[in-house]
């Protein structure tokens, strides 16, 4: 869809107003909606990195001595900056403030893709997340929840 202000670009927001009942939907590509200081706004920057060093430091207490990777050097500030690690050790040397990320963002910090050279290894991590699934709304006695979970387990185990 293209912008309904410049018709030009391809929409990236969209903005929703409801005044007195009545909603309206716009939809702006980014350089109509900064003009409109729609980000202004919201008092919101809506860029990946900003996005990303929001989920970071969410809950956190401001640090005064910028961390730093013992391999690649890559700061702290730099990693929030551009949402990668430098190297593996990295994601080891800031695990602390990696794994309330990934869980946020992914729901959980455990790979549950395809791993390479073990055919059905995704289906067997996949079974494993549903297990753990099925175990957190037994306890929080969500039984309807944990009876469907349990089924797609059984359908899952028995693929395969």
């Amino acid at each position: 869809m293209m912008c309904e202000k410049c018709g030009i670009n391809p929409a990236a927001v969209t903005l929703t107003q409801v005044i007195n009942g009545k909603k309206t939907v716009k939809k702006l590509c980014v350089s109509c909606a900064q003009e409109n200081n729609i980000y202004k706004d919201l008092n919101m920057d809506l860029g990946f990195s900003n996005l990303f060093s929001s989920f970071f430091n969410e809950g956190e207490q401001s640090r005064s001595v910028d961390e730093k990777c013992p391999l690649c050097e890559m700061t702290r500030s730099e990693l929030i900056k551009t949402g990668k690690g430098g190297c593996a050790l990295c994601y080891t040397t800031f695990e602390a403030a990696m794994t309330p990320l990934l869980k946020k963002i992914h729901l959980t910090n455990t790979h549950t893709g395809k791993v390479p050279g073990k055919p059905g290894s995704a289906s067997e991590n996949k079974i494993d997340l549903l297990k753990a699934q099925l175990k957190e709304a037994i306890e929080k006695e969500e039984y309807e929840k944990a009876a469907r979970l349990r089924d797609e387990i059984k359908e899952m185990e028995g693929r395969m």
